[in-house]
């Protein structure tokens, strides 16, 4: 890296231990319209497209896929406050970041409904200067689109810009797209716990991030 000035970051998982209720609330469509009691990791299995998306490609019901689509967000809001709670480590690097000056933004898979619910209710809205949503990629993670779309977005380069995730996803994504990579197991759940994939750095705690920034 040269002169480091973009940080860019997944968001379920990563910023936020947003994966418990994401699968909860999908779980819950396909028992309601399809009758199938889904394991967290079979729906793990379903995961690169958005929540709805996961909903409308794989509820065998297909008539009923809206409603599994609705049923999924009316959880995901009503169950948010008690099922995702702010990390005051997070905040405090969010804040940090932002008080130096780093332009940042996240690149994630969720649909955009359920991206801007979980920013709204952990406080973390004016943090970041793009957001890119599954609902805004054509390709998903693995695919590097989304971390290109963000860098364009902020005018970065390649190699100025960090992207940080919890996922195999999403350290092929920061590979392909040529940037540095950080594969960050900070929170309780995540989505990938071996990486096939490598980063260029591993940390499981924030602080371990912050140092690593003192140096770039």
């Amino acid at each position: 890296m040269r002169n480091l000035t973009t940080i860019l970051f997944d968001f379920d998982g990563t910023l936020a231990d947003t994966l418990p209720i994401c699968i909860h609330a999908i779980q819950q469509a396909f028992l309601t319209y399809d009758g199938q009691t889904l394991t967290p990791g079979e729906v793990v299995a379903m995961f690169g497209p958005t929540e709805a998306d996961i909903i409308r490609l794989n509820l065998r019901n297909r008539e009923a896929a809206e409603d599994g689509v609705r049923l999924f967000y009316k959880l995901y809001n009503e169950e948010h406050d008690v099922r995702v709670k702010p990390n005051e480590a997070i905040l405090g690097l969010l804040g940090h970041l932002k008080s130096k000056g780093y332009r940042m933004g996240i690149v994630t898979g969720k649909g955009r409904d359920s991206l801007d619910i979980s920013l709204d209710r952990l406080g973390m809205t004016d943090y970041f200067d793009v957001t890119v949503s599954g609902d805004e990629m054509t390709k998903p993670k693995p695919d590097p689109e989304g971390v290109l779309t963000a860098m364009q977005a902020l005018g970065a380069e390649k190699d100025e810009t960090l992207f940080i995730g919890d996922s195999e996803a999403d350290m092929r994504a920061g590979k392909g797209a040529g940037v540095f990579t950080i594969g960050a197991h900070w929170l309780e759940n995540v989505q990938t716990h071996e990486f096939g994939t490598m980063p260029d750095l591993y940390v499981k705690r924030v602080a371990e991030l912050l140092a690593f920034l003192e140096t770039a």
